[in-house]
């Protein structure tokens, strides 16, 4: 008697630390600036959260000197959806989706996620263009998107390119708006399958295109500000 058919389970994505040699268990060690979310509509004080340290022992007593460097590694499975090279605020960046579909409902069922809320219009001191509005989003399913700036150097992926947690994604530097070498990481929540050419502002060389995509990135609430943490540290 044949068997019958099993359902193939779903390879739920693991978590990394995004950071080579220091694990999930250290990584708040070295939060040297913390989420400090604006209110709806601005873009200030802070985003993401910023790593970085000057010494750093790791828990085989093996001594790091300086940041500037260490490989950057992606936080879960995902697909490039951006890729920034050397504009103002994130410097050299790259923008990695993973779909909610993804994450094992374990640890969904475990987060406090926001309901999809309206798209805002930034305040007029923003100066920003027209918001992007891409019929290909699909809020039906909604993905995490963790940003991963300031790097060394040119990110070598492409949109589109498959990632695995862990992959090293480029290294830690200080290009962008930045004073000292950190790898500042973001994480949102928004529509499956956004991607952003590129993105920049606060720069006059900055195109109306990439204005309008930061902007509906980072002010709009399109892509929901969510605190790393919530990920990283989860019990």
């Amino acid at each position: 008697t044949p068997l019958p058919p099993t359902q193939t389970p779903i390879p739920y994505s693991p978590i990394s630390s995004p950071l080579q040699g220091i694990s999930l268990s250290e990584i708040n060690s070295i939060n040297t600036n913390p989420f400090d979310p604006p209110a709806l509509g601005f873009d200030e004080p802070h985003q993401g959260i910023d790593y970085s340290y000057y010494r750093f022992a790791n828990e085989n007593m093996e001594d790091i000197d300086g940041i500037e460097g260490l490989e950057v590694l992606t936080i879960l499975d995902g697909t490039v959806a951006s890729v920034i090279y050397d504009r103002m605020p994130y410097g050299n960046a790259i923008i990695i989706e993973t779909s909610l579909n993804m994450i094992d409902p374990a640890i969904l069922a475990a987060l406090t996620l926001p309901e999809i809320a309206p798209t805002l219009v930034p305040d007029p001191r923003h100066n920003c263009p027209d918001l992007v509005d891409d019929p290909s989003w699909d809020n039906s399913n909604r993905s995490f998107y963790f940003v991963y700036a300031h790097l060394l150097n040119y990110p070598e992926l492409a949109i589109g390119d498959r990632v695995q947690s862990g992959q090293v994604i480029g290294q830690v530097g200080n290009t962008g708006n930045s004073s000292n070498a950190h790898l500042h990481l973001e994480l949102r929540l928004g529509p499956g399958g956004a991607s952003f050419a590129s993105m920049a502002k606060y720069d006059t060389r900055a195109s109306m295109d990439e204005m309008a995509n930061y902007c509906t990135w980072r002010i709009s609430n399109r892509f929901q500000l969510i605190d790393p943490n919530m990920i990283l540290l989860r019990p």
